[in-house]
């Protein structure tokens, strides 16, 4: 039986003695929890409530050692909690505004001695940028646009995320034409300075603005740029524009079909024209031959054009190679063709192209019905595995060949046309019996 996971109502079914009791006994070893308590114990004193967790946010921002990877967890951790002190007892929205803004402006140095490869660091200062704008609503316009010009650029890390839907149109604008002066700011590279100029034309709704921006640095655009523009387009609710801008593209680039017809999807769907929209996802599937684009095509036809377009494409998904092949016939459930495909390219698996997560969907989805083709692709992982002598691999081996004789134990192999387990590990062990580290791990599994 699992065992029951302690929930809420539990916890708030223990009385009020006993649970202050736990706590008291815990705090003595247990740093962070001593704080939670006493920044609960100081929300009836708000003033000094306050100093304590500017306390906590000092130490951090005298801080000097060097945070390893695995400190760094912990550190994000202490970030957090302060954050999360502040949500939970600091009632009043301007004074956690500017607690929260305090917190932020720590991070640069907190970078810079710190090996956050991990990115759990900036995660936890991302929590903090996060609070400052759910408390935007309380700050006046000028408090906003003085916080915001304070927490800009992160010192040596190029501009801050501190944008969103919650900042208004006065800030953004203010914001957008002051910066739109190069002159004016030597304090932010042209990189960044594009970046905060397209950020506050996103959220002011103006993709003429953001179109501007993009150009500060070039005279002509790029494609891509060309789809970002209509991204923006489609933000602001303008589906003409959206077909207008992507009209400019003369040819699009396999790699840019999604973005490019799903934009047209959207335009086409607005503009309530079902017949374009059905024509865009046909274009999409031809060039990119994506079976994502195929699904959506079909579910536009029926009839005969539905069985002429998946016909086809199921022929050509036979010419593909095994890891998309094997996507391919997934997507579109034919199991007997998946099945065809893998007797008939037994002999040339190329595994180490098909990802983990979807080698396992593929074998959990034919196993119950085609056992000897699972069997084979469970093969191919073992002998993709055997395939150098780095030992770290071999366990990979010995579960799939586990795999294949409890699928063989199932069913009558009478009639199977693949050799058996016994004659296939023979051959096998044979074949790498130089290797000591798999051999020792192969006795262990007693086939």
């Amino acid at each position: 039986m699992a065992k029951k996971e302690i929930e809420l109502k539990d916890i708030e079914s223990i009385g009020n003695k006993k649970l202050s009791q736990l706590m008291y006994s815990e705090i003595a070893n247990n740093k962070e929890l001593y704080k939670k308590i006493e920044k609960m114990v100081l929300s009836s004193n708000p003033k000094e409530l306050v100093k304590a967790i500017k306390r906590d946010i000092a130490s951090i921002r005298r801080g000097s050692k060097f945070i390893d990877y695995y400190a760094s967890f912990e550190f994000a951790q202490k970030v957090q909690n302060i954050v999360d002190n502040i949500v939970l007892n600091v009632e009043d929205k301007q004074s956690a505004a500017k607690l929260f803004k305090e917190l932020v402006l720590t991070d640069s140095k907190v970078y810079l001695r710190s090996d956050d490869s991990s990115g759990i660091i900036q995660s936890s200062y991302l929590s903090a940028r996060e609070a400052w704008l759910s408390c935007v609503d309380v700050l006046s316009d000028e408090e906003i646009y003085n916080d915001i010009k304070e927490m800009l650029v992160c010192e040596g890390f190029g501009t801050r995320d501190i944008f969103s839907e919650s900042i208004p149109k006065t800030v953004l604008e203010r914001l957008y034409d002051e910066y739109l002066l190069l002159e004016n700011h030597k304090e932010i590279d042209l990189f960044d300075r594009i970046c905060l100029l397209k950020d506050t034309a996103h959220y002011l709704k103006e993709p003429k603005k953001y179109e501007d921006a993009v150009r500060l640095n070039r005279e002509e655009l790029y494609d891509s740029d060309i789809i970002n523009i209509a991204t923006e387009y489609q933000y602001a609710n303008q589906p003409k524009k959206i077909l207008e801008i992507l009209h400019s593209i003369d040819s699009i680039d396999t790699y840019k079909a999604k973005d490019f017809y799903s934009l047209q999807v959207c335009a086409y769907t607005q503009l309530n024209e079902p017949l374009n929209v059905t024509l865009a996802y046909k274009n999409w599937y031809e060039k990119s031959k994506s079976v994502e684009a195929l699904k959506l095509y079909l579910e536009k036809v029926e009839g005969e054009m539905y069985e002429k377009v998946k016909n086809e494409a199921l022929t050509y998904a036979q010419t593909l190679s095994l890891g998309e092949a094997l996507n391919f016939f997934f997507e579109l459930d034919e199991k007997q063709l998946a099945a065809n495909y893998i007797f008939t390219d037994k002999e040339r698996f190329m595994l180490q192209y098909i990802a983990d997560t979807q080698l396992k969907k593929v074998i959990k989805w034919l196993e119950k019905e085609y056992p000897q083709e699972t069997i084979l692709l469970y093969r191919g992982v073992c002998e993709q595995a055997l395939a150098t002598s780095i030992s770290k691999h071999y366990p990979r081996a010995i579960k799939a060949l586990k795999a294949t004789i409890e699928i063989e134990k199932k069913h009558d192999i009478s009639s199977w046309k693949i050799e058996e387990n016994a004659l296939y590990l023979s051959t096998l062990l044979e074949k790498h019996k130089k290797k000591s580290k798999f051999l020792q791990l192969f006795e262990k599994l007693n086939p």
